[in-house]
């Protein structure tokens, strides 16, 4: 509240991460006692933890039998509740397979080839839940999104590079702006950049002045933001100017530089072994970030987003007949995975207001099972926007040349790398990504 008696979004924001729900955990360690990977072991003081074969899980494994996102343990108030995400081979504790177990101060755990050990250790570690179901645009009553707005209220009251990770559809973009106008900046400029749509020349004549440095949006936005959208997805060259640039531009400033926000598409360490981030941008946003969570670890989301779009459409149409969202349907919504996360969901409840008639019609949950992705057929017709149809036709790219490549150099992942001009560690993180239990 300032001096005029008027509260503003900032201050409100502020207010609300001062005030968060608290509460503490123990720190854990995971060693893999036997297996392929017997001796890997790490310490972990965060409320999330995902364990599995994909390279960017937090306690990543190399054994073929486990899952790409094998288990989940997530910190409760009572403690640590393990969860096993379906995996193939599934999760192992007494000699029984279990789909989730609330854990007592140790554990020893199987899957596939490896036996687990997961200990509380003594140090302490807090967790801030934000009391507010919203922060600005982005909405959710799920711990894993209030755990973001009490993050991003925080950041909001400070000044350094911020990354926002993320999978394409959880609302980066949102939660970038939502922090500029949360933050004591938020009358000040706010300029944009969409590094995974724009041409390399446009993105080139947008970051860069005649002069080879900043361009004007550095000048004109000074005491705003700069928000650059996937910039793991910005051209190589151009990412090594920028963070020569950027390292000069932020000495000369003397503290009147904009606020840099930047979203990535993956983990920022993950573009960086992939060789999609310059190692000097890595550097630039490692200290500040925030990971938002995809659509299926917030099921419970579900129900007041499928609300919010049905209300948004409703307004906007008021002769729409009604939607109703029934039982079955709520438990087909929760079950499927939404690998186009929040967007995709939109773009569900947008298909069945399009196809309802003058009666009532049930939101149902059949579109996104039989939405198929091996062509760009199903991507105009879906009407995505680009930058989605874009991400997923990447993916569809990288499972279709990996199998191909991998077939025809007969499963060995050496000469598959080789063939495809691709350092082994790179090329088995991509391939792992992509195809997962093709290994």
């Amino acid at each position: 509240m300032g001096e005029s008696g008027t509260v503003t979004l900032s201050s409100l924001s502020l207010q609300a991460a001062t005030f968060a729900e608290r509460f503490t955990l123990p720190t854990f360690r995971m060693r893999v006692v036997s297996g392929p990977d017997a001796g890997q072991e790490a310490v972990f003081a965060k409320r999330t933890v995902l364990v599995g074969s994909s390279p960017d899980c937090d306690f990543p494994l190399t054994d073929a039998a486990t899952s790409r996102q094998h288990l989940r343990i997530v910190g409760e108030r009572s403690g640590y509740r393990l969860t096993d995400l379906g995996s193939k081979n599934g999760t192992w504790f007494a000699g029984s397979r279990l789909v989730e177990l609330v854990l007592g101060p140790q554990a020893t755990l199987r899957l596939g080839q490896t036996e687990l050990l997961f200990q509380q250790l003594p140090e302490l570690h807090e967790v801030s839940l934000s009391r507010e179901s919203s922060f600005g645009a982005l909405h959710g009553r799920s711990d894993d999104m209030r755990e973001v707005f009490a993050r991003l209220a925080e950041l909001a009251g400070q000044d350094g590079p911020v990354a926002i990770e993320g999978e394409p559809g959880t609302g980066k973009q949102r939660a970038a702006e939502a922090l500029h106008h949360a933050s004591t900046r938020s009358e000040a400029p706010v300029w944009q950049l969409d590094c995974s749509t724009a041409p390399r020349e446009f993105a080139d004549q947008q970051l860069f002045g005649d002069d080879g440095q900043l361009g004007p949006w550095w000048r004109d936005t000074a005491g705003g933001s700069a928000i650059l959208l996937d910039l793991d997805e910005l051209d190589a060259v151009l990412q090594a100017r920028l963070a020569a640039a950027l390292g000069q531009a932020l000495k000369d400033s003397l503290g009147k530089a904009p606020r840099l926000v930047a979203t990535f598409s993956c983990p920022t360490a993950q573009a960086s072994r992939e060789g999609r981030l310059h190692r000097g941008l890595l550097k630039l946003f490692a200290r500040d970030r925030v990971t938002l969570p995809p659509l299926r670890h917030r099921t419970a989301d579900i129900v007041d987003l499928v609300d919010e779009f049905i209300e948004q459409l409703q307004r906007s149409d008021p002769g729409l007949p009604p939607l109703v969202l029934g039982w079955r349907t709520l438990q087909a919504l929760q079950q499927y995975p939404w690998p186009g996360n929040i967007s995709e969901l939109r773009r569900h409840v947008e298909r069945a207001a399009q196809l309802s008639t003058a009666r009532p019609v049930e939101v149902t949950a059949q579109a996104p099972g039989a939405e198929p992705a091996s062509t760009a057929e199903p991507l105009l017709a879906d009407l995505l926007p680009y930058a989605d149809a874009r991400h997923r036709a990447i993916a569809e790219f990288d499972r279709s040349y990996c199998a191909r490549v991998l077939q025809a150099a007969g499963g060995q992942l050496a000469a598959a790398a080789q063939a495809a001009g691709l350092p082994k560690a790179v090329f088995e993180q991509v391939a792992r990504r992509a195809q997962g239990d093709l290994f």
